[in-house]
C-alpha cells in the first residue's frame, strides 16, 4: 500500500505541525470508522453505513489512500443508489483489512515529523 501525502502537504502549506495533527487524528480515528462500519454491517443499518462510508472519505482522500477511498466510496454510492447490497460485505472487509495495514505505514509517516 502507497501513501501519498503530498495533497495533504499542500492543503496545509507544507506546515509540518498541521501534517503531524492531521496524521494524529486520522491514527486516532479511523479503527473507530472501521468498526462502526462493521457494526452497522452486523446490525444491517445500511443508511448508518453509508453515512460512516462518506464521513471517512476525505481523511482517505488526505492521505492519497486512493485505493481505499475508492472502496469507501462505492459503499457509500451502492447503497445510496441501491445497487449491488449483496458486494457491501467484501467492501466492508476490504476497508477494515486495509486500515488494519495502513496504520502501521501512517505511524512511520508520523515518526518523520516528530
Amino acid at each position: 500500500m502507497v501513501l501519498n501525502l503530498s495533497y495533504l502537504e499542500e492543503i496545509t502549506g507544507g506546515d509540518s505541525e498541521m501534517v503531524l495533527e492531521m496524521l494524529n487524528l486520522f491514527i486516532r480515528d479511523i479503527p473507530g470508522h472501521s468498526k462502526n462500519m462493521e457494526s452497522f454491517l452486523a446490525d444491517n443499518k445500511l443508511e448508518e453505513l453509508r453515512a460512516e462510508a462518506h464521513k471517512v472519505k476525505p481523511t482517505l482522500q488526505y492521505i492519497g489512500l486512493t485505493e481505499v477511498f475508492e472502496i469507501v466510496r462505492t459503499i457509500e454510492l451502492n447503497i445510496k443508489n441501491g445497487e449491488n447490497i449483496e458486494v457491501i460485505p467484501e467492501l466492508v472487509n476490504q476497508f477494515s483489512a486495509q486500515v488494519i495495514e495502513v496504520l502501521p505505514l501512517l505511524e512511520e509517516k508520523r515518526a518523520e515529523f516528530l
